[in-house]
């Protein structure tokens, strides 16, 4: 790809683009390196740049894929999507796309009039955009990471510039690209590799002895009739509370640290799973021992909070905080194992905790209450 600057008309960028329609706008699509991104839009994009046609930028968004940016290698980014004024850019289609096609698309060269570049707005992508000019900042201070820089600075990103710069038509453009289906917690868990804790979860899916086989893969779960004890999803955010308590966020030199421990982790995790658990309630017991079978589960679940993904995960906060203090968490096992857990039992221990109402039928999963 070979981006120019005109010598004989200093006012126009050129780069090879492919020209399309798109919901009755003209709009162009092309890629550019990271440096030469940072040469068509080179104010840092901030609260005064960004108004009107965007959403508040939030600091800390932009800071995550920043870290993610100058953290993986093998990173991978969304394109971004410009508005400008219709008159501010020129294409010449090539020669040889001159015969058009029945819908006017054509691959060519796009002339963009700098002297009109101020019209351009970012209308999706504003926060890519600023961890792109943060990245490269921070490399270009650090002598040491050179070549990371070098790499960044040559990697390039997307981009789609629509012929319109009509602010209304710009908001709606926005609320329009915004409707896309989020991706569901446990599609996350399962795909994630870089979390070690959804690598645990998958683990434990296949090789846990109380979990394996009972771990709902499809949804975010396990309610009513499902014959699974929990889901993909919340099995990891459980590991996660196991590991590190309630309140505490995993840094990112923790989670790169748990990365390459995952050995102990997995170890940590089994012990919790089909040691503790079972020793803990019958309900867990009995699974392992084939008292209790998956056509079971739901008719206990709609009689003992055992099966309660809130009650797991309260289990996995108590054990974190019993073995922090002693390794023998036998004495935590007897105690929730002689503890009611009844539902609509108002002398239950979670109804004592406050976690449940008195004659109850749900749990309360705020974590302040647990």
């Amino acid at each position: 790809m070979v981006v120019s600057i005109s010598q004989a008309e200093q006012y126009s960028l050129q780069i090879p683009a492919h020209r399309f329609s798109q919901g009755g706008r003209e709009a162009y699509y092309f890629a550019l390196d990271m440096a030469t991104l940072d040469g068509l839009l080179p104010q840092r994009v901030d609260e005064s740049v960004v108004r009107e046609a965007n959403r508040r930028l939030t600091p800390s968004h932009a800071k995550n894929i920043e870290d993610y940016l100058m953290g993986c290698s093998d990173w991978v980014m969304g394109g971004m999507l410009l508005g400008i004024a219709p008159d501010a850019v020129e294409f010449e289609p090539y020669p040889e796309e001159l015969v058009k096609q029945p819908d006017g698309s054509a691959f060519g060269r796009l002339s963009i009039r700098t002297r009109r570049i101020n019209t351009m707005r970012i209308f999706d992508g504003q926060h890519r955009r600023r961890a792109v000019q943060d990245a490269l900042y921070q490399l270009g201070n650090d002598p040491q990471r050179a070549d990371q820089l070098a790499a960044l600075q040559h990697s390039s990103i997307s981009v789609v510039l629509y012929a319109e710069d009509d602010l209304r038509a710009l908001r709606q453009m926005f609320a329009d690209a915004s409707k896309t289906k989020r991706i569901e917690a446990h599609v996350v868990t399962r795909f994630d590799r870089r979390d070690p804790f959804n690598l645990a979860a998958k683990h434990l899916s296949e090789q846990s002895a109380l979990f394996g086989g009972r771990v709902e893969m499809e949804r975010t779960t396990a309610v009513g009739m499902n014959r699974s004890l929990i889901a993909i999803n919340q099995l990891s955010e459980n590991l996660k509370t196991l590991e590190v308590g309630y309140h505490r966020r995993v840094s990112r030199e923790r989670n790169d640290e748990l990365m390459l421990a995952q050995e102990r982790l997995y170890q940590r995790c089994l012990t919790w799973t089909d040691e503790f658990l079972p020793a803990a309630r019958d309900e867990f017991s009995g699974l392992l021992s084939g008292q209790i079978t998956g056509d079971h589960i739901p008719s206990w679940r709609a009689r003992s909070f055992a099966y309660s993904n809130t009650f797991i995960r309260i289990m996995a906060g108590c054990y974190h905080a019993w073995v922090t203090e002693n390794p023998d968490w036998q004495p935590l096992a007897d105690f929730v194992r002689d503890a009611s857990l009844e539902i609509g039992d108002s002398d239950s221990l979670l109804s004592r905790a406050g976690t449940v109402a008195p004659d109850g039928k749900s749990l309360v999963a705020r974590r302040q209450e647990v």
